[in-house]
């Protein structure tokens, strides 16, 4: 309602600047978006989009805290509906409370980017179809004469009586979704690998 009365021009000019500067500093995407059409193209954040450029994300110098709040706290990210450091989060995805020991820089950053290029045997996606139509996609749990159990966001176990299940097929493509970084900005993308590399 409130961009929508922006759009409308129905909100006074002394306002409406506090409104963009409040609302551009907002985390959530699904908000900052919602107005930043409003802003002049110049004071507009420069996003990543579609087409990143892993140098560039690689030549900055990342701030470890904010990457651990984006990773534990980004809606646009939602790290923790898959992944685990510590304890907290979800287990459907990789653990990666020492990743920085197994991967440097590059290679984290070319994983988030390109998460279907390299699949650990264990996180392999699977599709199930059921005969009235129905299709899942998780983590293959077990596949008996009884039924079949797959993991699904967020970290929960689905299963499926075997007398319903049409089709099991494995994916070439992670459940990790492409273009997780499109609404980051290059610094906040720094900031992520920063964090991660650095968990030791």
């Amino acid at each position: 309602m409130l961009a929508q009365a922006l759009a409308d021009n129905h909100i006074p000019e002394a306002a409406r600047g506090s409104i963009l500067a409040s609302a551009s500093k907002r985390f959530e995407p699904q908000i900052r978006d919602l107005f930043e059409r409003f802003l002049p193209e110049d004071q507009r954040i420069k996003r990543l989009g579609s087409a990143i450029r892993p140098e560039q994300v690689l030549s900055l110098k990342g701030d470890s805290f904010r990457g651990k709040e984006l990773f534990f706290k980004s809606t646009a990210l939602q790290c923790i509906n898959c992944h685990r450091i510590a304890g907290t989060g979800s287990t459907l995805g990789p653990e990666l409370s020492d990743i920085g020991k197994k991967y440097t820089k590059s290679q984290i950053l070319e994983s988030i980017l390109e998460p279907s290029k390299s699949i650990d045997p264990k996180y392999i996606a699977y599709l199930v179809e059921t005969t009235d139509g129905k299709v899942q996609t998780g983590l293959l749990v077990e596949k008996t004469d009884k039924e079949v159990v797959l993991r699904i966001v967020p970290d929960k176990e689905l299963r499926i009586p075997a007398g319903k299940v049409q089709t099991v097929a494995p994916q070439k493509n992670s459940l990790m979704p492409e273009l997780l970084l499109r609404d980051l900005t290059a610094e906040q993308a720094a900031d992520l690998v920063e964090f991660l590399v650095g968990l030791k």
